[in-house]
């Protein structure tokens, strides 16, 4: 796992020493789920295996579209549609929320939320 270190150990005035402070340099990228972990690149297939069912799903599609000639965006018919997903998790109110957003059934954001219900 990689850290972002955002301060290094600074000995200031008055012999007081400012620590350093590090964060997951992936963070977001990851959820637990009954002791296993998620990551943005599995499958929901996955996330459902390891995770459950979300408390809430929002499906969506958009159509493919190109530039024409003269710079118009268009509806390209030969080609299926970008299928998107919002998955969210509430696992109570001790632990905060996810919300998962997938394009065509591969997990691509992980977001952390407020606490849960």
């Amino acid at each position: 796992m990689k850290y972002l270190s955002l301060l290094s150990p600074v000995l200031l005035p008055m012999g007081l020493i400012l620590m350093s402070v590090s964060l997951s340099a992936n963070a977001g990228g990851a959820m637990h789920c009954k002791q296993q972990v998620v990551n943005t690149g599995d499958t929901l297939t996955t996330v459902l295996e390891k995770c459950g069912s979300p408390s809430d799903i929002r499906e969506f599609s958009l159509p493919a579209t190109y530039l024409n000639s003269d710079g118009d965006r268009v509806i390209d018919p030969s080609k299926l549609p970008t299928e998107y997903q919002e998955w969210t998790y509430d696992f109570g109110p001790t632990r905060l929320m996810r919300r998962l957003y997938a394009t065509d059934n591969k997990v691509t954001k992980i977001e952390s939320l407020g606490y849960g219900h």
